[in-house]
């Protein structure tokens, strides 16, 4: 499992989700509320941002918690985005280990993060979604896991003519039926944005859902939009995203709709 933020609106430090609110992912990495399973998410950091919207994101990822890489922590409050998607990661059992399978991961533009799991990963499902992928955007894979299969899957939908919502849809339901046919269950919150765009799903199949929260025009981000696991703070503005719901924001004018999926 893993606990994700994302970020839309003025220009903002790094830190805004990593580690400056008092439940920023920092904290999650250590002592979430909400988590499904496990009790941790030590295994990894990682954020996707947009300094230029018209450019491809930038991206650091660490096999380290927040407070122990060596880097991060200095560098976020003096790095800006105005589209930011964080994530603390726990690791999935029988998933390697290491910054390769650290999300968000980034391809042709787009970042993305999952926060859950497709089960039997290793004994079938895996195999069936990888199997469905066009041959280049297989071998544009350079980890096995289960989030890195579904990221891919999302890619093959958008180029086939779908918008970003339109694609994490199409990506859910993918899942389900292989999911479904393997007898077995997953967890697809989702995080997904090209930069002009930020879409999250809240959804699950055959399972509890992963919690999702989302706080428009907060105290602490004011004409900022953000989306997180758990509410990073105490402000009221933090409302829960419906069970099997999607949220999709504008980056240019903030427009925010929830949508079933």
């Amino acid at each position: 499992m893993c606990r994700l933020a994302a970020y839309v609106g003025p220009p903002a430090p790094l830190s805004t989700l990593l580690y400056d609110p008092p439940r920023s992912l920092q904290v999650l990495s250590y002592q979430p509320r909400e988590l499904l399973y496990g009790s941790v998410n030590v295994d990894g950091t990682g954020i996707a941002w947009w300094d230029e919207i018209d450019q491809p994101p930038l991206r650091y990822v660490t096999a380290s918690p927040p407070w122990s890489d060596p880097n991060l922590a200095s560098l976020a409050p003096r790095l800006t985005g105005r589209v930011q998607l964080a994530a603390v990661r726990g690791a999935t059992p029988d998933i390697p280990f290491g910054p390769a399978n650290v999300a968000p991961f980034a391809h042709d533009g787009v970042a993305f993060v999952h926060n859950g799991w497709v089960g039997e990963f290793r004994r079938g499902t895996g195999r069936a979604l990888a199997a469905a992928l066009p041959d280049d955007l297989y071998a544009a894979m350079d980890a096995v896991s289960d989030s890195m299969v579904v990221f891919h899957t999302l890619l093959a939908h958008r180029r086939n003519g779908l918008d970003l919502a339109g694609s994490a849809v199409a990506t859910i339901a993918a899942v389900a039926d292989v999911v479904f046919a393997h007898g077995t269950r997953s967890t697809l919150n989702l995080a997904v944005s090209d930069g002009v765009t930020v879409v999250a799903t809240r959804a699950s199949v055959n399972d509890r859902l992963n919690s999702l929260y989302l706080a428009r025009e907060s105290d602490r981000w004011p004409g900022a939009v953000v989306i997180a696991s758990e509410p990073l703070d105490d402000d009221q503005a933090w409302q829960a995203v419906p069970e099997q719901h999607l949220v999709r924001v504008d980056v240019a004018s903030g427009q925010t709709e929830i949508h079933p999926l």
